[in-house]
């Protein structure tokens, strides 16, 4: 962008009416919340619904507060699951499932929860690999209609065999420079991303560290984004670790401060995965009876988090939770030094346009605007 040159026809400056209220709503806002206010507002029966980061960092408190209000005939979106896909269809909550992987325990003999509403009937389900189920994300985020993938996916089940998502699985392109078939995928935009992360400020600029995952294109591919949190943290601190900001808080809509809010899964820096706990639930759900206890006692029978804690400290006792206590290991802070000279000094003189901000201004009042270019 610059100013219109002398002679030059100017156009008419783009109506950008429609972007600034968009951005406007969603950037300098304080967007803390709860976990049920959160879901009220922006979780809907019939909503597609991604669950960023995979294996790590689970989003489970956002996950029960979903169970909770009963929310009805989701497409979920996961790369692999633990757990957390089987709690969600206990609930109802799931129509269409798309993934790459589910965690299922001991041999043939014992049926997981998915794979018991899969024989019944009661759900539907698309095959993708991580590396595809990635990129339809990926496309999303990035405006594309569909993204290539790599070829070889043609010689598996997952490209021969479609079923939610019938004719809208896999396509082929002609690549303009070989004439060669290319593998794609269809750009997806769900309606939701939730997301845990362990720092966050007031406005949705949120830190992860560790695995990565699908977090990123997950939650830039989506229309809405909920994060939860371990801490709330101020502004600065955001600011002067930018590296580790993973999403924008322009795109986020709600923010949850939730400690121990991925239990039983691992975050680092603050706990550990919880084996026993998660084997409990397998062994539990192992029968219809044992799986509708477990939901009545963890997700039903506690009103938040902070009741799960101290139904879990009731239980087990709070040591076993302290236990799963990360042992520090900081890393080195990156040195963002500069002259700290902007475009403007302390004296409104640019150093760039050697005039100062009036001056500039009353140019580009005469000279018609920026133009593109």
């Amino acid at each position: 962008m610059r100013p219109a040159r002398a002679g030059r026809e100017s156009r008419a400056p783009r109506d950008l009416t429609k972007e600034v209220d968009m951005l406007e709503k969603y950037m300098e806002k304080d967007k803390r919340m709860t976990a049920r206010e959160a879901v009220e507002r922006f979780v809907h029966d019939g909503d597609s619904l991604v669950i960023a980061n995979c294996l790590y960092a689970t989003p489970y408190a956002l996950l029960h507060e979903i169970i909770r209000q009963g929310r009805k005939g989701l497409t979920v979106f996961q790369q692999g699951g633990i757990d957390e896909l089987d709690q969600l269809i206990l609930g109802g909550c799931v129509k269409t499932l798309a993934m790459a992987y589910n965690f299922r325990v001991a041999g043939e003999r014992i049926q997981t929860v998915l794979e018991r509403a899969l024989r019944r009937g009661e759900i539907e389900i698309e095959d993708y690999s991580n590396y595809t189920l990635l990129t339809m994300l990926q496309a999303g985020a990035m405006g594309y209609p569909f993204l290539p993938v790599m070829s070889g996916i043609r010689e598996t089940d997952v490209y021969r065999v479609e079923r939610a998502f019938r004719g809208q699985k896999f396509g082929e392109v002609t690549c303009p420079f070989t004439g060669e078939k290319v593998v794609v995928v269809r750009g997806r935009n769900p309606d939701v991303a939730v997301l845990h992360v362990q720092r966050a400020d007031k406005f949705g600029n949120a830190q992860l560290w560790g695995a990565l995952i699908n977090s990123k294109w997950a939650c830039l591919a989506s229309k809405r984004v909920i994060i939860s949190c371990e801490q709330v943290v101020d502004e600065d601190t955001i600011m002067r670790t930018p590296h580790l900001t993973l999403v924008p808080g322009f795109r986020v809509c709600a923010v949850v401060e939730e400690p121990w809010g991925a239990h039983p899964s691992e975050l680092l820096g603050f706990y550990d995965y919880d084996m026993v706990f998660r084997s409990l639930f397998f062994m539990q759900t192992m029968s219809e009876e044992g799986a509708r206890a477990w939901m009545e006692e963890w997700v039903y029978g506690v009103r938040d988090r902070q009741e799960y804690l101290q139904h879990y400290a009731d239980r087990f006792g709070l040591r076993f939770l302290q236990e799963l206590r990360a042992k520090p290991y900081p890393s080195i802070p990156a040195d963002y030094g500069s002259t700290g000279r902007g475009a403007w000094d302390e004296k409104d003189m640019s150093f760039n346009f050697q005039m100062n901000r009036e001056e500039f201004l009353a140019a580009l009042e005469e000279k018609g605007g920026f133009v593109d270019g």
